[in-house]
């Protein structure tokens, strides 16, 4: 197991959340680093990159919020304890990684034209993401009975979608609605959710 790991980005939820969210849930300290855009002037320098987030590691840097992510859930257990399993996990995030991408797209359109082939597509990916979990899930949460980086990764994104987009509803996606509830319920992600920088 490695040291204490410090992870650095903006005081928003943004490319960090999901992160910040897996040592929740793991129960694991970690150094919440979060900068003013001044201090990230005079931080950026020393980056991989020059963007954020990094994660230091034992005097180490890694840069990219997927690997970040992925290095985070594997160091804390969270990354399924087979290949298949963390497959699983893959698909899930991908499949987030989608809904993102049209996301975006609607809220950067030019015309509304361009917004509602976005949000068309939004919820087309939505709604095969939703079909995907539903053939995957095999309890509670998306590995059984305790929550994996597949489940975190999809309350960071629905909670994303429903900040910037007000009109979504959940209800038409069973499944993810389901584990989005039951992720909430964990003592340690509840207690997170109120306590949390910027609330």
């Amino acid at each position: 197991m490695v040291g204490q790991m410090k992870l650095t980005y903006f005081d928003i939820k943004g490319r960090a959340e999901v992160v910040r969210l897996l040592f929740k849930l793991a129960g694991r300290d970690f150094i919440d680093c979060r900068l003013t855009m001044e201090e990230w002037a005079a931080f950026k320098p020393s980056t991989p990159k020059g963007q954020l987030p990094v994660l230091e590691v034992d005097g180490k840097m890694i840069c990219e919020s997927n690997t970040i992510t992925r290095y985070v859930a594997r160091e804390l257990n969270l990354y399924g304890s087979s290949n298949w399993e963390a497959a699983v996990i893959d698909m899930i995030g991908d499949s987030c990684s989608g809904v993102f991408e049209h996301a975006t797209k609607s809220y950067h359109a030019k015309t509304e034209e361009e917004k509602a082939e976005a949000i068309k597509k939004l919820t087309s990916s939505l709604e095969s993401t939703d079909k995907l979990i539903a053939q995957l899930k095999k309890g509670k949460f998306v590995l059984g009975a305790e929550a994996s980086l597949g489940d975190t990764s999809l309350y960071a994104m629905t909670e994303l979608l429903q900040e910037h987009m007000k009109d979504l509803k959940l209800d038409g996606y069973p499944t993810i609605s389901e584990l989005v509830k039951n992720f909430t319920e964990i003592p340690a992600v509840a207690d997170w959710l109120k306590t949390r920088p910027g609330n």
